[in-house]
């Protein structure tokens, strides 16, 4: 299921802010709030809209880093291309708690 506008919105906003914690508690809430929505869709509304903030995936989920270089040392310490990253991401799930003082 594709990114609502909504959630498109949401991400975005929390991607303006540059601050990591603020980001990663948006894209947990979307996920869990839209259960079609993968991590690659979301990294794609970041990308479509030149913002800084980057998606890896990782063994425990994915981590938001922000830059271009960042997000080359996060991927790499992973052990993955950029190529491979965009398919974990696109395959990846996680299902984290809710963020404290979450409604959900």
């Amino acid at each position: 299921m594709p990114l609502s506008d909504q959630h498109r919105h949401a991400v975005l906003l929390a991607g303006r802010t540059q601050d990591v914690s603020v980001i990663t508690t948006i894209v947990a809430e979307v996920l869990v709030a839209s259960p079609g929505t993968n991590l690659f869709e979301i990294e794609q509304a970041f990308r479509d809209n030149a913002s800084a903030a980057y998606l890896v995936a990782t063994t425990e989920g994915f981590v938001v880093v922000l830059g271009a270089m960042a997000m080359l040392v996060a991927v790499s310490k992973e052990g993955m291309t950029v190529e491979q990253n965009r398919a974990a991401l696109a395959t990846c799930r996680p299902w984290p708690a809710p963020p404290a003082g979450s409604a959900h």
